[in-house]
């Protein structure tokens, strides 16, 4: 029997990001703070305004991929008709997800919860088999910070995050204690003292939700949001939807049109770090308009028109931006030679770093298994991870995977003698923990890090009880888009799985026995 949501004392700031949240599922809900704080109280008693039979689905610490998104359905396997099942995303359809200690599941496992969130589908590929399956539910997460931080990437990916204290008000804290000393002395009785206000937030929720769809931002203000964030220096739109979804969703809580003074009761949800935006100037008069022929024929030009340029100066570089203001030709060039594509496309286009703007980090992530073919390998990273250090001012990092797991063997550094006495004495052999080694990778990504691959994809270690090969695609399908794949695979009958690595990523594919310039990658961004 839970506790009231109509009964929390105080947390004023976390009740109204659960009930925004409860108004449009997309809003995914972080709650910091230290135990005893009503979190998990909370979370438990939202799932009671929902309607009726609305599940509440409490992720335990420690669950796997399967357990989570779905997979083979053993029963129906063993009796000849091998299907899918979804996993605990399906069961909490409608319902509330609640994950507590967030910062302790795994972080490629977030990613994908995260993803669900927003598009409300569970999408499911194993063994040649898919599925798909609606998965709309109100994501709660809560994690205490002196037990570790999430990863600033997942961090932010959370809609709406909520700093919660515990009570300092005398007054607030013995009404909760009193409260607390009721319900636990006869929860059915409490319960009944609250039913009338349970009731009216419920129904206040159902009209909020069915307002929803009908509530609009206006052009004007999408643009006012976009302005304050960008002049922030936030380069993700995620802050920008999470304001628009959230003002949303206090407009048809309150039933009201969208305006200003709605942003920014929001903004402290989603942009707690940042100071709350004085109201937008007044619109400027409208100016006359111009005739027909200069509508018809002015030039459009993009806002910062495109320059072609080589990289010049010693800290200048390539790098991938399919949006660039100053192209790099070269290494645009490059990039399409290295993936052998027959046209230049976006996916191939570099811009000019800027002298002084902070160059991208480079991690190698290498198999190590096997015996001769991994020598090889590794003597191929270290030759090319010494040569980036002598000949450019990159960071660079290293990740070896062999046996029963991954390691970092070198954190991030220019130090070019700490890096030769690391690689100095690397062991190699055993099997392929490919998943365990892009599970690793990912916890060191970040938007300015790229990612290179070494393997012949070859993976036969389970990282989590799972499919070796299957759990090494999933862990690559998070990696989108900033790798790249170098096959080492060798003998008379290939099985190309590093091509499916590399088409799982996103990400520039090349085979190790071709490249012979190692500074390549990182002119090509990577």
């Amino acid at each position: 029997m839970n506790y009231p949501f109509a009964a929390i004392v105080g947390q004023e700031r976390m009740r109204q990001a659960l009930l925004l949240a409860a108004t449009d599922p997309a809003l995914s809900v972080l709650l910091q703070g230290e135990k005893g704080s009503a979190k998990t109280t909370a979370a438990r008693a939202l799932a009671e305004l929902l309607p009726e039979g609305a599940p509440f689905v409490n992720l335990p610490i420690g669950t796997g991929e399967e357990r989570l998104l779905g997979g083979l359905d053993l029963d129906k396997a063993l009796s000849g008709q091998p299907a899918l099942k979804p996993g605990l995303l399906s069961q909490a359809h409608g319902g509330v997800l609640y994950i507590d200690e967030v910062n302790l599941l795994a972080p490629h496992l977030t990613d994908a919860l995260l993803d669900v969130v927003v598009s409300g589908v569970g999408r499911l590929e194993r063994e040649g088999f898919s599925l798909t399956y609606p998965a709309r539910f109100v994501l709660l997460a809560s994690m205490n910070p002196e037990e570790g931080r999430l990863r600033p990437q997942l961090f932010d990916r959370f809609a709406l995050k909520v700093e919660v204290a515990g009570l300092s008000d005398p007054e607030e804290r013995a009404l909760a204690v009193e409260r607390r000393l009721a319900f636990e002395q006869n929860p059915e009785g409490f319960r009944a003292r609250f039913h009338e206000a349970q009731q009216a937030l419920r129904e206040r929720l159902q009209a909020a939700r069915a307002r929803l769809p009908g509530v609009a931002l206006t052009p004007e203000l999408l643009q006012e949001i976009s302005r304050r964030v960008a002049a922030l220096g936030i380069g993700s739109l995620r802050p920008d939807l999470a304001l628009a979804r959230a003002a949303r969703a206090l407009a048809a809580w309150e039933g009201k049109e969208v305006d200003w003074a709605l942003v920014e009761a929001v903004w402290p949800l989603v942009l707690p770090e940042q100071p709350s935006p004085p109201p937008p100037p007044p619109p400027a008069p409208t100016p006359k308009e111009a005739p027909a022929f200069e509508r018809t024929f002015a030039p459009r030009l993009p806002p910062h028109p495109l320059r072609l340029e080589a990289p010049q100066g010693p800290s200048a570089r390539a790098v991938l931006e399919p949006e660039p203001e100053r192209l790099a030709l070269r290494a645009s060039l490059l990039h399409l030679a290295l993936r052998k594509g027959e046209r230049l496309e976006r996916q191939d286009l570099h811009t000019c770093l800027e002298e002084g703007r902070a160059s991208p980090r480079l991690l190698l992530v290498v198999d190590a298994s096997g015996s001769l073919a991994a020598q090889a390998r590794m003597a191929w990273a270290k030759g090319a991870l010494l040569r980036l250090l002598e000949e450019t001012p990159v960071e660079v990092g290293l990740i070896t995977f062999r046996g029963s797991g991954a390691r970092l063997v070198l954190p991030f550094t220019r130090d070019l003698e700490a890096a030769r006495r690391t690689l100095e004495h690397l062991p190699a052999g055993g099997r392929t923990p490919l998943a365990a080694a892009l599970a690793l990778a990912l916890e060191h990504l970040d938007e300015r890090t790229r990612l290179v691959l070494v393997t012949d994809g070859r993976a036969n270690v389970p990282h989590q009880g799972g499919d070796p090969w299957a759990e090494a695609l999933a862990l690559a399908r998070r990696i989108r888009g900033r790798a790249a794949v170098l096959d080492a695979e060798a003998g008379p009958s290939p099985l190309g799985r590093a091509r499916q690595l590399a088409e799982a990523m996103g990400a520039v594919y090349a085979r190790l026995e071709d490249l012979n310039d190692h500074a390549l990658l990182l002119r090509l961004g990577v």
